[in-house]
């Protein structure tokens, strides 16, 4: 029974070609965007949800109007975050963040460039879950010379995953510019 029907319907699909394929092509695009959405939102909704605190982290962007102008920065001064949470006993606590630019590291006789390091505060283990394979979340970076990297920046410079108390010195790279 199953067949006769499968054949009436085949039989009509290559009767009007002409539809068939312009219902094909529309099923098939409605589809794709369908997923597309979907897979953009489930990406979208994925930010950032290894944290604990996810739900409560927020990020100060500027709105700056000047004459006829209007910017949008993401990012804000860096007094604002202590002026915020002294103004808003809602706030728990402020970390800033601010990329570094290019950085030279030493490494015996020879200069390594690094082009993502980023300066944050003390805070930063407080509002962010960020995992740690050695060392202490609540004394990082309390001393102004001091650093924290990943595993693999590690192994770069130590050979070893085990760095705690290491030395490594950093300067800020220089980008000299000739004018024509």
């Amino acid at each position: 029974m199953f067949k006769s029907y499968f054949k009436t319907a085949f039989r009509s699909l290559l009767k009007n070609k002409g539809f068939t394929t312009l219902n094909v092509v529309g099923l098939a695009l409605g589809i794709a965007t369908c997923l597309l959405i979907v897979f953009y939102v489930l990406d979208e909704l994925s930010y950032d949800r290894y944290n604990e605190n996810a739900d409560r982290i927020y990020r100060v962007n500027n709105q700056i109007k000047f004459g006829g102008n209007e910017n949008v920065y993401a990012g804000s001064p860096a007094p604002a975050g202590q002026a915020l949470k002294s103004d808003f006993p809602e706030i728990e606590q402020v970390v800033r963040l601010e990329k570094a630019g290019r950085i030279r590291v030493e490494k015996g006789n020879q200069y390594i460039q690094e082009d993502h390091a980023v300066y944050a505060d003390s805070s930063l283990f407080a509002v962010f879950t960020l995992p740690l394979v050695d060392g202490d979340a609540a004394n990082a970076l309390r001393d102004p010379q001091s650093v924290v990297i990943t595993e693999q920046t590690a192994k770069k410079y130590f050979n070893r995953t085990n760095v705690v108390g290491q030395t490594l010195l950093i300067t800020k790279a220089c980008h000299i510019r000739s004018r024509p």
